[in-house]
């Protein structure tokens, strides 16, 4: 298990993000939709990379609570993933704002930076609508998700322990909500609430879960196999289109289930792929959280409508993301108590050393 493409996949979703909202907050024509470009943001939709983290968090999250389920050890080693890179994110945003003169140390900034720091990243404040989109850094709304995760995890692996029913109501009620929450106007203040809060997206990470959970049975499915089913989910996809039966609940019923499997076929086919490309490191964390700073000082300087802008926030991002790896991340996660992957692979080598023996 240890040789997948898991920081490949990290590594997409994190462009597909960038791609979508640079896209959108760049672009100064109202017809949209015709823009060429569009049609290739529109495509990556289908792939949706927070999906994407949330499949993986699913299977990568209950795998460390899995092997090592001391509580003490798993909140540390997540605390070393999220927070060394947020910190110094948040302190460059206030650096930001504070040169394009939208920092005021008041009350509501002071409210806004508790929460920063602690687990409600989605909240803005009025201080910094008039800089950028609007909102400094709106890509970290799924932060917030992704420390609910993992705070729930072990609750969920207890309730499953014990009821199964209830896991299974768990995860129908949060998908039927994230249904409702496609259609539903998000203007209307309990919606967007809904839509920001863990509810509508739990199944997602309880779908990658259940990857985990039963990966000896599942394997025979999808290692290898990404080519078969990247051509039937193309095909659905195509097929649904045409005939337009996008409302009825079991095409997303069939939408979630070939997508999960493209993702964790891809994750387990070409296995040494990710490691030959990215050589162990993962940039993913870190383009995915300056993307949107740097989005916002290209629209406050009016640096849209030409895909010169585009290419320079690709460009910055990657060198954020590699910046973000290299001086905070990797050391950070130096300190945890077990990297999973390896000891995964030592205790594979271990064995095939046994086995030589005889």
């Amino acid at each position: 298990m240890y040789k997948n493409n898991f920081n490949l996949l990290r590594l997409y979703g994190a462009f597909q993000v960038l791609l979508q909202h640079s896209l959108y907050y760049l672009s100064n024509d109202n017809s949209r939709e015709d823009n060429y470009t569009f049609f290739i943001g529109n495509l990556m939709q289908q792939f949706h990379g927070v999906a994407i983290f949330f499949l993986l968090s699913g299977f990568l999250i209950f795998m460390s609570y899995d092997k090592h389920p001391n509580i003490v050890d798993y909140t540390i080693n997540r605390v070393l993933r999220i927070y060394p890179a947020l910190y110094v994110n948040i302190f460059v945003s206030l650096v930001i704002l504070y040169i394009f003169g939208y920092l005021y140390f008041d009350f509501e900034f002071f409210s806004w930076f508790i929460v920063q720091i602690t687990m409600f990243q989605f909240y803005n404040i009025e201080m910094f609508r008039g800089f950028g989109v609007g909102v400094i850094n709106g890509s970290l709304w799924t932060i917030s998700l992704e420390l609910s995760f993992y705070i729930l995890l072990p609750i969920l692996v207890f309730i499953y322990n014990r009821n199964i029913l209830l896991i299974i109501i768990i995860f129908i009620s949060s998908f039927l909500l994230w249904i409702y929450d496609i259609y539903s106007n998000h203007s209307i203040i309990y919606n967007r609430l809904l839509h920001i809060s863990i509810i509508p997206h739990l199944f997602i990470f309880m779908i990658g879960m259940i990857y985990y959970k039963y990966f000896n049975t599942l394997q025979r499915y999808i290692k290898d196999k990404f080519l078969i089913w990247i051509l039937l989910y193309l095909l659905f996809l195509c097929i649904s289109n045409d005939m337009n039966f996008h409302k009825f609940i079991i095409y997303f019923i069939i939408k979630w289930s070939l997508f999960s499997l493209v993702v964790f076929s891809f994750a387990f086919s070409w296995r040494e792929l990710s490691y030959k490309l990215l050589k162990g490191n993962d940039y993913t964390y870190g383009i995915y959280i300056y993307h949107m700073l740097i989005i916002n000082i290209f629209v406050t300087m009016g640096f849209v409508g030409d895909i010169k802008y585009l290419i320079y926030i690709i460009l910055l991002s990657i060198l954020f993301g590699i910046l973000s790896w290299y001086l905070i991340e990797k050391p950070f996660l130096k300190l945890k108590k077990h990297s999973l992957f390896n000891e995964l692979k030592n205790k594979k080598e271990n064995s095939e050393t046994v086995n030589t023996k005889f």
